[in-house]
Order: structure tokens, then C-alpha cells, then sequence
């Protein structure tokens, strides 16, 4: 099975979508499609390959916007995202490690998507079969 590189998933969006997702700092834990009132019909988790910052690429499973004709531009996804790998597309992610690293230390004092939010049991489950398919036979 070819496995498209994460690349491709990220042009399509940029073209397509208001939104765009840097996947090399994406987490996987799908807090995006968690929080969206719309996530069943604009949310689709694909296998892409996927490294953090270059380094071991391996097929992950990530959120794709696959109908963004649906999204309603609220940005309640992007205020979710613990990362700041979802951006608007006007907006994108310019230096990757400084967002991952601003991003988490802004965790702790986000008032309605904060640790709390990011360390339910949901989300671990997520986390677990997004980042290592291959283990839970999703891929």
C-alpha cells in the first residue's frame, strides 16, 4: 500500500481549505475534530507519512479538512489545536519548533482547551492508535 507523503495532504488543504494543518508538529490526538460542532461532515483521519521535524518518517494517521465547503469558519479547531499545527491559511506556521514550543507552554493557561482537555482519557486513546496504527491494526 503507497502511503502519501504528508506534503501532498498539506498543498491540498492549502489550495482548498481555511484552514492548513503543519503536520510535522501535529500530535495526532485529533483534539481538532473533537472540538468542531461540524467534525462528521469536514473531518476525515487519513495515514500519511509523517516525521517530527525530519526524523524517522513513519505512516501516521492525521486529520485531513476533505470537505471544506462545510467548515463554517469559527476556528474553534485552531483554539483546540495544543500544538499550533492548524493555522489559517493566511496564518501558516513559519517556524515550526518555536510553535511547538510557545504552543506548549501556552497549554497550561488556555481556559476552556487547556491540560485538562488535552490529558482525557479520549485523547490518550487517540494519541496511541494515530501515532502507532500499525500496532492497533488501523494501518
Amino acid at each position: 500500500m503507497s502511503v502519501p507523503d504528508w506534503k501532498e495532504y498539506y498543498e491540498k488543504m492549502k489550495e482548498t481549505a481555511p484552514l492548513v494543518i503543519h503536520y510535522p508538529i501535529c500530535g495526532g490526538g485529533d483534539e481538532c475534530i473533537y472540538v468542531c460542532p461540524f467534525s462528521d461532515k469536514i473531518w476525515e483521519v487519513v495515514p500519511m507519512k509523517v516525521s517530527l521535524f525530519g526524523v524517522r518518517y513513519k505512516v501516521r494517521l492525521r486529520p485531513f479538512m476533505a470537505h471544506p465547503e462545510n467548515c463554517r469558519k469559527c476556528y474553534i479547531c485552531v483554539q483546540a489545536c495544543p500544538t499550533g499545527a492548524l493555522r489559517p491559511v493566511e496564518n501558516p506556521v513559519k517556524h515550526p519548533a518555536i510553535t511547538l514550543i510557545y504552543n506548549t507552554l501556552k497549554l497550561p493557561f488556555k481556559k476552556r482547551y487547556g491540560l485538562k482537555f488535552v490529558f482525557r482519557k479520549e485523547h490518550g486513546e487517540r494519541f496511541k492508535r494515530n501515532n502507532w496504527p500499525e500496532k492497533y491494526g488501523v494501518v
